[in-house]
């Protein structure tokens, strides 16, 4: 998984222009970014689809079946008897993401069933983590740069999205934001000049993406200190980063509201 914060990022915030502790660095990210998963208990990206699956006699709440993770994109729902309802079903909430359930529309006369077996019946399949979206109204690619019109907030120079659900697949993928004006978002991939209309652009919400910035920094900062071992990040012998037991109070504020108490 890509840490939520780029290094050039982080760099740019450290104020740091030499490459000595680029390595370095991007071990702090990588802890950063495990550090705030473990302390929200949930992830904030999804590079690719994974598939869960659903026991509908136990995870069915008044019609609706009810998730044990986030998703950020319904790709494909397969019912008890194989049957794809993709089509037929609806998301909770409506208007945003992650979602939490989804159910069948009211004009479908359908029902979760299944042939054999009932657990493990029904299959979801999308991206599993919180992310937050944006649609795409347009999109161009010329001479190997992509332009998005996307609704505001633009997003930051550095950040990593993920493009899905464009009818001409070849934009689809994982991508880094090389520059942001007006209403629009650009970045690099390597093809042949083509248009589309629509798509899901998906992203770390940018309080994380904060969080692992504030939180890294605060890790180089506090490498060389004296203050006890509990207080401080130590880096093993093995190239790994030990946390302390408490984060700096700003990245806790920052990744309350994010927190699952409940897993």
């Amino acid at each position: 998984m890509t840490s939520y914060c780029s290094l050039s990022d982080l760099k740019t915030y450290l104020n740091v222009t030499a490459s000595t502790d680029d390595n370095l660095l991007q071990v702090m990210l990588d802890a950063a970014t495990n550090r705030i998963d473990s302390r929200c208990g949930r992830t904030f990206q999804a590079a690719a689809d994974t598939t869960h699956y659903f026991d509908p006699s136990r995870d069915l709440l008044r019609g609706e079946l009810w998730f044990d993770d986030d998703l950020s994109y319904l790709t494909s729902v397969i019912n008890g008897d194989s049957e794809d309802v993709t089509a037929d079903v609806y998301t909770n909430p409506r208007n945003f993401t992650p979602y939490y359930s989804l159910g069948f529309k009211s004009s479908v006369p359908n029902n979760w069933n299944y042939t054999t077996d009932i657990q493990n019946s029904i299959s979801v399949t999308g991206r599993w983590a919180y992310m937050e979206r944006k649609t795409i109204t347009a999109l161009s690619r010329s001479t190997n740069v992509v332009t998005a019109t996307v609704a505001a907030p633009l997003l930051s120079v550095g950040m990593t999205v993920f493009v899905l659900g464009v009818a001409d697949t070849s934009f689809n993928g994982s991508f880094t934001v090389t520059a942001n004006t007006g209403s629009t978002i650009t970045w690099a991939q390597t093809a042949s000049n083509d248009t589309d209309t629509t798509g899901v652009l998906l992203y770390t919400p940018t309080d994380i993406v904060t969080a692992c910035r504030r939180l890294a920094a605060w890790m180089y900062r506090q490498k060389d200190t004296q203050q006890g071992d509990t207080d401080r990040p130590l880096l093993a012998g093995d190239g790994t980063v030990i946390m302390p037991t408490t984060l700096p109070q700003d990245v806790e504020k920052m990744l309350l509201p994010y927190t699952r108490f409940i897993r």
